[in-house]
């Protein structure tokens, strides 16, 4: 422990055993996944994606996919919110574009910023609305719809995660990391709550 601070191992620690407490819950997309999660990668595997992308994953989610797990039997991935956690290898689910931007561009909104309601949010953040909407940034839901969850690699936001809803500019969570925000849901889903936002 740092200065009174959970270290990572804890905090990944704890979010393993509450997986592991996870029976039938009711939380929505439960039934799609199972609450089953795919083996964790190897540390090979994601330093090989890292490379490749010219990125470093945040140490919260870059812990999770390597001491807890991957993906799963889901048709969208594995035990996590909504109809489940997106598998690493399908991070460019949330691009708008054939031509991939590489994940070294800075994701282009921040916490806090107001960039309107509706389409112009495009201007204020100065995203070409004809390419790509979101580089810097990596799959990890699906909330139906078309609207997805993505966690930012690259620029001021990294770390946190963002809701993005077609046509709005992304909504972050009040969460600090991947963690917190998993284990929310964890906590929801043991709480035997039937909807988590």
């Amino acid at each position: 422990m740092l200065d009174g601070m959970e270290t990572l191992e804890q905090r990944l620690e704890r979010v393993r055993e509450k997986l592991s407490r996870l029976d039938r819950p009711k939380i929505f997309g439960a039934s799609s996944h199972g609450c089953v999660l795919g083996p964790p990668l190897a540390e090979a595997q994601v330093a090989t994606f890292e490379r490749e992308h010219g990125i470093t994953l945040p140490g919260a989610y870059r812990g999770f996919l390597t001491t807890i797990g991957h993906g799963g039997p889901g048709q969208f991935g594995g035990a996590g919110p909504f109809y489940g956690l997106t598998p690493l290898h399908h991070w460019d689910r949330i691009l708008m574009e054939e031509t991939k931007k590489p994940l070294s561009q800075p994701f282009p909104t921040v916490p806090g910023a107001d960039y309107g309601k509706g389409e112009d949010w495009f201007e204020r953040a100065g995203v070409d609305e004809d390419g790509e909407w979101y580089p810097g940034a990596i799959a990890l839901a699906d909330q139906g719809c078309g609207d997805m969850v993505a966690l930012v690699v690259t620029g001021p936001a990294r770390g946190r995660v963002a809701y993005l809803f077609w046509g709005r500019a992304p909504m972050f969570t009040a969460d600090a990391d991947f963690l917190a925000w998993y284990e929310r849901w964890l906590d929801a889903a043991l709480s035997g709550a039937e909807h988590w936002y």
